[in-house]
């Protein structure tokens, strides 16, 4: 007889799978050690995953895409590329600087389970989209192309992201606000603006 599904359990799963996968690494967690720390047994891990390999898999793809089509959905309702950019800076880039793990995981696993290249490229496309719509309502001769667009959005997005991940596992006195600080001076110094927060709903 086959288990019936529960999702909140399978979110359970993968939290913890998370978790422990960014703070020991995938090769030295086991299925055993993550339904250690949830109190299941281990067969209902395989209610929801045929594998470990499925398990970070899914923390990665569903974690990234949670993050990408909330990003896209919310530069699709504002019209004005400064807010666009504001909602990037101020309510995006902290919300995924908040998911330590999910960061570790992209960054250390991200190549190895999910299409990497992909994400960034979208992700780069997106933001390229922001960036020249900004210049032109700025009246700024500044255009990227795909390729440019990609490496700087590798250079910032995996930069930054990496930098908080090592702030966090090293003890760096740099935090996420220092981060968000030199990006927004970059924006600002490079596109003459001043970005506010965008208002709440």
């Amino acid at each position: 007889m086959a288990r019936e599904r529960d999702e909140g359990k399978r979110q359970v799963i993968l939290a913890e799978a998370k978790r422990l996968f960014a703070q020991r690494g995938f090769h030295d967690t086991s299925v055993q050690d993550i339904v250690k720390g949830i109190d299941l047994p281990v067969g209902s891990v395989y209610t929801y995953f045929n594998n470990k390999d499925a398990i970070i898999k899914a923390a990665i793809e569903e974690g990234w895409s949670d993050f990408h089509d909330s990003l896209e959905a919310a530069c699709a309702a504002e019209p004005s590329a400064a807010r666009r950019m504001s909602l990037i800076l101020y309510r995006f880039l902290p919300l995924l600087f908040k998911d330590v793990d999910l960061v570790s995981l992209f960054l250390s696993e991200g190549l190895r389970f999910t299409s990497l290249d992909d994400k960034l490229e979208r992700l780069a496309r997106l933001i390229g989209a922001v960036v020249n719509d900004l210049a032109k309502e700025r009246g700024l001769a500044v255009s990227l192309s795909p390729r440019q667009a990609v490496t700087a959005l590798s250079v910032f997005f995996l930069g930054s992201m990496d930098t908080i991940r090592l702030s966090r596992m090293a003890g760096l006195p740099l935090s996420e606000k220092d981060v968000l600080s030199f990006i927004k001076l970059i924006i600002e110094t490079a596109f003459s603006i001043n970005l506010e927060p965008p208002e709440e709903n």
